[in-house]
């Protein structure tokens, strides 16, 4: 910030001495934008990457294709009216690894005619032409204990049951697999059995935008069962945010208020603790886990008290150093006249905590609840750790699910780690003017 005497010497030197002045702080202004824009657009590279790749199929990412086809008005162009198809059954012959039935094993015939734009190009590179047959085999499942033809088995070029076949279930949309064309399942056509019945086995044909534009999302919660996971990582995290608070309000009122013998020294060794790589208390906390695991199942007849259960990827999270910090640093900054007018009406440390620190620390408080909230909800090694069956995974573990012997299903991976930014930005979304307030407002001096 130039000084007065700066500005007067500027100003008596001429309008050319006061033009190039503001050129110059013109440039340095537009430099710095450029540097945070440039920084911004860096930071979002990675975002954005994931964010193309959840919409791309297995060969677009294997190809490095930079823009997914399903972000493009091609997929969708041209496409058909839906039809509805009644299938001529006829006892099945030899179909290998055929499903064991209630009733006898039908299969049929499907004309295909007309596939999307993406397909069709496919098939032409495959050196397939249309139209072309597409064999079903319908089973009585006996899973389900009723007589009905409830399973079904799509294929062309092969009736080898079991491989790459996918049976649906009525009722159900279908993403069939076809040998020649490994996308099909995903832009169509889909298939839906409307009615299951051997002498009037009917099937709706159609294709679904709504479906091809969001597959690898729809694929990837129903594969790695996200739906568990999902109800895991809310339960997991609620339950850690609503442990922090319990244990860091008190903890950090007594650092902030209330005087003890060696508070300073005990806060110093607090913060220490900080300095401690996660890595290094891994094995030490895993041990503890354990030891308490076998003590409830020894003692007190408890199987799985804490390993494979919340208890494990919960407890250990309930008191927080940062919080404590954080929630201190706001704490002693309350005004000591609030204490003593208190005093004065007869209230004790508990009840100043509750009915008027608390009230007052509305953004420390939800800025606490954000963060651990996100360290929950993003925790990965410590569940993997602590647990082996899904039961009590969290969603982050259920993203390795996508990575087999043969490949990492990374287009799947992408679409699932989206999946697990949207509570993150919701949560953010409707409190970040509270979290930016306990950030600015929490001194960190006390």
């Amino acid at each position: 910030m130039p000084s007065g005497a700066t500005i007067q010497q500027r100003q008596t030197g001429g309008p050319k001495a006061v033009r190039f002045w503001k050129i110059q702080a013109a440039s340095i202004r537009a430099a710095l934008y450029l540097v945070l824009t440039v920084g911004a657009i860096v930071a979002m590279i990675p975002f954005g990457w994931m964010v193309l790749t959840s919409f791309k199929t297995y060969g677009e990412h294997s190809l490095r294709e930079l823009w997914p086809k399903a972000l493009t008005p091609i997929p969708y162009q041209g496409l058909p009216p839906g039809e509805t198809i009644h299938v001529d059954l006829r006892p099945a012959e030899r179909w290998g690894g055929a499903p064991k039935s209630f009733s006898p094993l039908m299969e049929g015939t499907i004309r295909l005619e007309k596939f999307s734009p993406i397909v069709e190009e496919e098939l032409q590179q495959a050196g397939v032409s249309l139209p072309l047959e597409l064999l079903i085999l319908a089973a009585d499942s006996t899973d389900d204990g009723v007589e009905n033809y409830d399973y079904f088995a799509l294929s062309i070029g092969t009736r080898v049951l079991g491989q790459n076949t996918v049976k649906f279930r009525l009722d159900e949309w279908a993403a069939p697999y076809y040998i020649e064309v490994p996308d099909m399942e995903r832009w169509g056509p889909h298939f839906r059995v409307v009615n299951n019945r051997s002498n009037d086995f009917t099937v709706r044909m159609s294709w679904r935008p709504e479906h091809m534009f969001p597959f690898n999302y729809i694929k990837a919660w129903k594969e790695a069962h996200f739906g568990l996971y999902m109800h895991n990582s809310v339960i997991i995290t609620g339950i850690t945010v609503l442990g922090v608070l319990v244990f860091c309000i008190p903890a950090a009122y007594a650092f902030a208020r209330m005087n003890f013998p060696g508070k300073g020294l005990i806060f110093m060794l607090y913060l220490a603790t900080i300095m401690i790589p996660a890595a290094v208390i891994l094995i030490p906390n895993f041990l503890i886990v354990v030891e308490l695991d076998r003590f409830f199942e020894t003692k007190l007849g408890l199987e799985e008290a804490w390993m494979n259960n919340w208890t494990a990827l919960t407890i250990p999270f309930f008191v927080n150093t940062f919080s404590v910090f954080l929630l201190r640093q706001f704490f002693a900054q309350i005004p000591d006249e609030l204490f003593d007018t208190a005093l004065i009406d007869g209230c004790g440390h508990l009840r100043f905590l509750i009915q008027v620190v608390l009230p007052l620390s509305k953004a420390p408080l939800m800025s606490v609840i954000i963060f651990n909230g996100i360290w929950s909800w993003n925790s990965f090694q410590w569940p993997l750790i602590v647990t082996n069956t899904p039961k009590w995974r969290p969603i982050t573990v259920g993203l390795s699910g996508f990575i087999n012997e043969a490949a990492a299903e990374v287009h799947l991976m992408m679409a699932g780690a989206a999946i697990t930014l949207i509570p993150v930005l919701i949560l953010y979304f409707f409190t970040q003017k509270q979290f930016t307030e306990g950030i600015a407002t929490t001194g960190l001096k006390g």
